[in-house]
């Protein structure tokens, strides 16, 4: 099965940066995956280029792939991408609500057929924006390093921002 993730401006960190870099490192191992950007972090996307094929994006292409992922609502969207399937899934990393204060606003990409919500309250703030949408909760991937003795592990909203309640 192949899955194009795009995602519009990857970052050299960000919750949807770091999304991007452990999605493509864990699923790589069961599905061919292209990672389409429009603009990128070098360092980053070196970092992706290890476990997936990277590719600039460009109108004047037609990408086919089986699934396509939106790694985002921010930025532009991949036109010219055409999943066979009929499925375009958007992921959803934010309290939209909350987001809004930092002048976030949300445009449907017209192909989107459904969304996937990396945490509960994002998935119950989304569903009461747009009711009508469909969303799943799918806690974000994490790196499975494994440790050699007991350490504690912190996880966090990774930057402090309206958004992110903090």
């Amino acid at each position: 099965m192949k899955i194009i993730l795009y995602h519009n401006n990857l970052l050299k960190f960000g919750g949807v940066d770091t999304f991007v870099y452990n999605f493509v490192k864990r699923m790589s191992k069961f599905y061919d995956i292209l990672f389409l950007y429009t603009t990128a972090n070098t360092e980053n996307l070196e970092r992706i280029k290890k476990y997936v094929k990277t590719e600039k994006y460009t109108s004047d292409k037609k990408y086919i792939c089986d699934i396509c992922l939106l790694a985002s609502a921010w930025g532009q969207y991949p036109e010219t991408v055409v999943a066979k399937s009929g499925r375009y899934v958007q992921m959803v990393h934010a309290d939209y609500i909350r987001a809004k204060e930092v002048n976030f606003i949300y445009n449907k990409w017209h192909k989107t057929t459904e969304h996937i919500g990396v945490s509960e309250h994002v998935c119950k703030v989304f569903k009461k924006l747009y009711p009508k949408e469909k969303i799943t909760r799918l806690y974000n991937i994490l790196d499975e390093v494994k440790e050699t003795k007991p350490i504690l592990k912190l996880v966090s909203a990774t930057r402090v921002s309206k958004e992110k309640r903090i």
